[in-house]
């Protein structure tokens, strides 16, 4: 039986290893929960947002797009980081809304946060639904670094895609299940 406490890990020291432009990585030199030296190396995130966009009619509305990590298309919910400095991220959520579909809501609920890596990344997404949504009067700006595929599907159609193994962002599996269950945080 694995011996389990309450106690936090606590940081000695930290070593900047890389500084990129959405990340930073570091190594910890903490003392275990029983009070034992070890390392932690750690990737620093902004953190971000992620949001499941509802049209009037039920529809959901999903993007695909290559995601170079992978080496593949994946299907999303629409999602951004934390990028702006002073940002709230109901408010990233918004704008990311607009810029990755050109849709907006007034009409917004807050799913509470998930930790996308917790075992090396402190990265946090803060979840929302966007109900009855519609395409916004100001088109979005143009994106050089990203293509973007908007695309409407009913929700069969989505759970079909999930059943076939196609939906393969974590983020996205989280929302949903979220909103299937009517997680309230």
């Amino acid at each position: 039986m694995p011996n389990t406490t309450d106690t936090p890990e606590i940081q000695q020291s930290r070593t900047l290893i890389h500084t990129g432009k959405v990340i930073q990585t570091v190594q910890d030199e903490i003392l275990t929960a029983y009070g034992n030296p070890a390392t932690r190396d750690v990737v620093l995130h902004p953190g971000g947002v992620c949001v499941l966009p509802i049209l009037p009619n039920g529809d959901l509305l999903l993007i695909r797009q290559f995601r170079y990590p992978t080496g593949e298309f994946l299907w999303e919910f629409p999602a951004g980081k934390l990028d702006v400095e002073g940002e709230a991220p109901d408010v990233t959520a918004v704008r990311e809304l607009w810029e990755e579909t050109g849709y907006e809501s007034a009409d917004w609920q807050d799913f509470g946060y998930i930790y996308t890596a917790p075992g090396f990344c402190d990265e946090r997404i803060y979840l929302y639904i966007a109900k009855n949504c519609r395409l916004a009067e100001e088109a979005p700006p143009q994106v050089d670094d990203e293509a973007i595929l908007t695309q409407v599907l009913n929700p069969q159609a989505f759970e079909d895609l999930l059943r076939q193994g196609q939906v393969k962002d974590a983020k996205t599996l989280a929302l949903w299940t979220h909103y299937i269950v009517g997680f309230k945080h």
